[in-house]
C-alpha cells in the first residue's frame, strides 16, 4: 500500500507541473491490395513509406522502416492495434505557422534496398512539392482538402530500387489542430504500372491532434526477448533485430532516434516455438511528445551473402504520455504476436515509469 501511495504522489508531483499544447500527426493505419512482386508470389510485397510534414520553416522528415521494408501480404490490414502508430509530425502548438502541410508518399522496395540509398533524393523532391503548396492559398473546403499527384498509368523503364506510388498532399489551415483529432483517410495506388495492369493501392489513415502534454513524465522501455512462432526456414533461423526508439524530431527535422540490431553482429539460431530472452533497454529518458518503438525481427536466409532477409513481424508501438500515465504500478509487461508471409513471431516489451 505504501508503494502504491508513494507512486500515486510521485505521479501527481509529475503532472502538478505545466502542461504545454503540442500539434502531432500520425499514421495510424495501412492496408495494402495489391502485388509488387512477380515471383516468387508467397513472398509478400516490400513495402515502406516517405513522408515530410511542415508548419512556417519546419518541415520534418521520415523513412520507414529505418532499414530494409515492411513485408505486407497481397491483400494486409496493418498498424490496427490500438497501441501502434508511427509519428510523422510533432511541434509545439505556439511554433506553428499560419498552414500544416503533409506529404506522405508509398514505396515497393522491389530490388530490396537494405540501406534506403533513394531516401535523401525522394525525400528532396517530397520536400521541394510541399514547400511549394505551403506558398499557395488554403484548398477549397476547410480545414483542407487532401490533394493527389495525377498521373496516367504507362510503360517505363526505371533504375530506381522502388516502385513509388502516386504521392500525397494536404495543406490544413489551424480549424484542424484548434482542439480535438481530425482524421482523413487516402487511396493512392501505384505510379507506373504496365499497361492492362491492375495497379497496386494503399488505403492509410492520419490523424492531427492537439494534445496536451505534461513535462517530465519519464520512461523505460526494454525489449524482454522474442518468440520465433515460425523460423521462416524449415530447420533453425538465423535471426537478428533491428530496433528503433524516437522520441521527436532535431531543428534540422530529421528524426531523434536511437537505432540498434541485435545482436551487433551475426544471428541467433532459432527454430520454430523457440524463445530468446533479452534484456535491451530502447528507450530511457523524457517522454516529450511522444515515445515510438519500432522492433522488427528478421530471418537470414544466407547469411554469407547478407541481402537475403525475411522479416517474421515488426512492432510500431507509439505512446503519447497521457497513455503512460494510465499504467496501473507504473510498469507493463506486453506482448506483440506478429506475423508476415514469411513468418510469425511474439514481442515482449517491457514498460516502465521512472520517477
Amino acid at each position: 500500500m505504501r508503494t502504491i501511495l508513494g507512486l500515486l504522489s510521485l505521479l501527481a508531483g509529475v503532472f502538478a507541473l505545466a502542461d504545454e499544447a503540442w500539434v502531432v500527426v500520425t499514421l495510424d493505419r495501412i492496408e495494402f491490395d495489391g502485388n509488387l512482386v512477380e515471383w516468387p508470389r508467397f513472398k509478400g510485397n516490400p513495402i515502406g513509406f516517405i513522408s515530410v510534414v511542415g508548419s512556417g520553416n519546419v518541415c520534418q522528415k521520415l523513412v520507414w522502416p529505418w532499414v530494409g521494408w515492411y513485408t505486407i501480404a497481397d491483400e494486409g490490414i496493418e498498424l490496427a492495434q490500438e497501441t501502434e502508430g508511427i509519428p510523422i509530425f510533432a511541434l509545439p502548438a505556439a511554433e506553428m505557422g499560419p498552414l500544416l502541410g503533409i506529404a506522405i508518399q508509398f514505396l515497393g522496395n522491389y530490388k530490396y534496398d537494405w540501406d534506403h540509398s533513394f531516401a535523401p533524393e525522394a525525400l528532396a523532391t517530397l520536400e521541394e512539392a510541399l514547400r511549394a503548396r505551403l506558398t499557395l492559398p488554403v484548398p477549397p473546403g476547410l480545414p483542407g482538402t487532401p490533394e493527389g499527384e495525377s498521373g496516367e498509368g504507362r510503360v517505363e523503364v526505371r533504375e530506381a530500387p522502388y516502385l513509388d506510388f502516386t504521392p500525397h498532399f494536404q495543406v490544413v489551415s489551424p480549424e484542424a489542430w484548434a482542439s480535438g483529432t481530425a482524421t482523413y483517410t487516402v487511396e493512392v495506388s501505384e505510379r507506373y504500372f504496365l499497361q492492362g495492369e491492375t495497379p497496386a493501392q494503399v488505403v492509410f489513415q492520419y490523424s492531427i491532434r492537439r494534445v496536451s502534454l505534461p513535462e517530465g513524465l519519464r520512461a523505460r522501455v526494454s525489449l524482454a526477448g522474442i518468440k520465433t512462432v515460425e523460423s521462416g526456414d524449415s530447420f533453425n533461423g538465423e535471426v537478428f533485430i533491428q530496433t528503433r526508439a524516437l522520441s521527436g524530431f532535431a531543428a534540422n527535422g530529421a528524426p531523434l532516434q536511437r537505432t540498434a540490431r541485435i545482436p551487433a553482429s551475426g544471428h541467433y539460431s532459432m527454430g520454430d516455438g523457440e524463445e530468446k530472452v533479452l534484456s535491451v533497454v530502447l528507450f530511457e529518458g523524457e517522454v516529450r511528445p511522444f515515445l515510438y518503438v519500432e522492433v522488427m525481427v528478421w530471418d537470414e536466409d544466407s547469411p554469407s551473402l547478407h541481402d537475403q532477409h525475411d522479416l517474421l513481424g515488426g512492432l510500431f508501438g507509439l505512446w503519447l504520455p497521457w497513455r503512460l500515465s494510465n499504467l496501473l504500478g507504473g510498469e507493463k509487461r506486453l506482448v506483440f504476436p506478429k506475423s508476415t508471409p514469411d513468418g510469425e513471431v511474439q514481442i515482449y516489451l517491457r514498460v516502465e515509469l521512472l520517477s
